[in-house]
């Protein structure tokens, strides 16, 4: 019997994703939702959240609840704030969270573990077009953080953390602001970064980003912006645990 080539594209689009696809493109390939149930039900395949399947049975990595964000979402949503800037190698600002941003007129339902903000500048210079997941420029994930804080001190802090890094130059942060649209705390980053741009000399250099722990004075890991308050004004979604498999197709 000749191999269904539907099989093969949705286990394609699966394998490039860390096992994580949306079940829509696997019902979509020729697969039965009563077939995917069987999965899940056989504990092959696991249900992290509403309308996406992780086709491996092991714990799952934190890279893999990151696709499982997105792909929930919807095919509009890209990674934002501090889970972007994780992956593009800013250090110090771990979130247990997953922050998605995604258009002003979409209002998905709320996803265990993810905070969705809502953005109407989200185009296509501001997101990296070949970068998996799909996620925002660092400049732009660091700006975000800026403006989501809570309080004025993490502002400056994730500022000059992204600076120190050497992973962003305050020409770009500035560019980046120009174009980001209405901002809370613009009249305040603009000062950080016009401080950093005098102590700096507006060095253009860019390095691996791994935080000089005695350069910036700031830990090399945990929290520097309080997780549960970080960005609550803005949140629509959950800010419940990661869910199992309790979610239903």
């Amino acid at each position: 019997m000749a191999p269904d080539p539907g099989q093969y594209s949705w286990q394609k689009t699966a394998d490039s994703q860390c096992g994580v696809i949306a079940i829509r493109a696997v019902v979509a390939a020729g697969m039965s939702r009563s077939a995917i149930r069987w999965q899940l039900k056989s504990g092959r395949w696991q249900q992290p959240m509403p309308g996406v399947v992780v086709t491996r049975p092991e714990p799952l990595t934190r890279v893999q609840l990151l696709w499982c964000a997105i792909e929930s979402v919807g095919p509009d949503a890209v990674l934002g704030g501090a889970s972007a800037a994780a992956l593009d190698g800013l250090r110090g600002f771990d979130d247990e969270y997953i922050t998605v941003l995604v258009p002003t007129r979409r209002r998905p339902g709320p996803r265990p573990g993810v905070v969705i903000h809502h953005s109407a500048h989200v185009n296509p210079t501001q997101v990296y077009p070949h970068h998996r997941p799909r996620r925002t420029r660092l400049a732009r994930s660091i700006i975000d953080m800026a403006n989501w804080a809570v309080r004025p001190e993490d502002t400056h802090i994730v500022l000059t953390a992204a600076v120190q890094q050497r992973l962003v130059t305050v020409d770009e942060l500035h560019s980046t602001m120009r174009n980001r649209g209405p901002i809370i705390r613009r009249s305040l980053i603009s000062k950080v970064l016009d401080s950093l741009d005098r102590e700096t000399g507006n060095e253009p250099t860019r390095q691996d980003g791994t935080l000089n722990s005695a350069r910036s004075g700031l830990p090399s890991s945990g929290l520097m912006i309080p997780t549960q308050e970080y960005g609550r004004s803005a949140l629509s979604s959950t800010s419940t645990p990661l869910a199992s498999q309790s979610d239903r197709i």
